[in-house]
């Protein structure tokens, strides 16, 4: 059996939760891809026991796609067939066990986890009334949070694979004259040739690299402009997410050298902090400490916080590194948990500064996954 079911009967264990239900259709929550390995179009249904065979209930069509060494794999043609197989399965967990299911309960507020709808939930409940459900969200949680070595395996390869593509193949054709859409097409195409697009490629130029999250657009890119490109490669279902600034022409400016080398020194002290147990607000403060240093109010000109988990998705469940709140407080981090670090400067309709690697948590410190330049690229 797979390191990966091996690892959630464990964890099932741990809750002292008899198993763990993913039912859906067009594969809406991203937990049957991350089980399946695969995207599926048909209803189906997986249920986990702590121990012994998962079971997979899915169509004709697809049934072939399961791998049959790891799930025993029960197919239907028919939706009424559907419903008497998982019907029998439910049936067959004994009565007062402990099922799991992607359902969120009145009192969770703050993490959002992938969810089934009201009337799945009454539908899928009713099959066995003897059961005790539960919400899935500690299970979701540990299995997310803590990568396996195979997954770790996996982030290293997507953020290698992102600085290669950047490299070797983006940064020699970027020119004047160019839109920030069709730079931002080129990014994912080479990206879906190493795997798959992490999220959509945001690239900003100018006053444009100021905002965040900007959505690339018909402007040009221009000389003397900054020019900021956020993007990710997604290698069998772990992503990286990395940010470059660059400079497009010969001669920088003062201030954007000056907000460059904040940025960086600012990325390093996030470094030096980062280590499991280590609150996220610490990192958080260091950074904010060091772009007072240079003369930037964190309060006016960072936008954002230091770093979030990465994993099956972008921002992914896990801790990050951020200013804790009464309702929000900070956690420490996790050890074999990625995340990103990007501090970044932004001077509204003027230009920003973002600088975004991976890393690894460990007990010692970090593992660095990508390394953006300590100095600015000119192209």
């Amino acid at each position: 059996m797979s390191e990966k079911i091996k690892r959630i009967q464990n964890i099932l264990k741990k809750h002292n939760v008899d198993g763990w239900i993913v039912f859906c259709h067009h594969s809406y929550d991203i937990h049957l891809k991350y089980l399946l390995e695969k995207w599926f179009a048909s209803s189906t249904f997986i249920l986990i026991h702590k121990e012994g065979k998962p079971i997979v209930i899915t169509s004709q069509m697809e049934a072939m796609m399961v791998d049959n060494e790891t799930f025993e794999v029960k197919k239907y043609k028919k939706s009424e067939e559907l419903v008497k197989l998982m019907e029998d399965e439910m049936m067959a967990v004994p009565k007062g066990s402990k099922i799991a299911l992607n359902f969120v309960e009145e009192s969770f507020k703050h993490l959002n986890f992938d969810i089934i709808s009201a009337g799945t939930f009454k539908a899928l409940t009713n099959l066995n009334k003897e059961i005790q459900y539960i919400p899935a969200k500690d299970i979701i949680f540990e299995i997310r949070a803590n990568k396996t070595k195979k997954e770790i395996e996996n982030h290293k390869i997507a953020a290698r694979l992102a600085e290669e593509l950047m490299e070797e193949i983006i940064e020699p054709i970027i020119k004047p004259g160019m839109t920030e859409k069709e730079l931002a097409a080129l990014v994912e195409f080479e990206c879906n040739k190493r795997g798959g697009v992490a999220f959509e490629a945001i690239v900003a130029s100018g006053a444009n690299a100021a905002i965040p999250h900007h959505k690339a657009s018909e402007k040009k890119i221009e000389n003397n402009q900054v020019l900021l490109i956020d993007y990710g490669v997604s290698y069998n279902l772990s992503q990286s997410d990395i940010t470059h600034t660059y400079w497009i022409g010969k001669n920088p400016s003062e201030e954007v050298l000056r907000a460059y080398e904040a940025v960086d020194q600012a990325k390093e002290a996030a470094y030096s902090k980062i280590k499991a147990g280590v609150l996220g607000e610490e990192v958080e403060i260091a950074v904010r400490k060091k772009f007072e240093e240079y003369g930037y109010d964190p309060e006016i000109y960072y936008l954002h916080s230091t770093g979030h988990a990465l994993g099956i998705e972008t921002h992914d469940i896990g801790y990050g590194i951020y200013r804790g709140t009464p309702t929000r407080p900070s956690k420490p981090l996790l050890e074999n948990s990625i995340i990103t670090v990007e501090p970044g400067l932004y001077f509204e309709s003027k230009f920003g500064v973002r600088l975004e690697d991976d890393c690894i948590v460990t007990k010692e410190g970090s593992i660095r996954l990508s390394n953006t330049p300590k100095e600015i690229v000119c192209l």
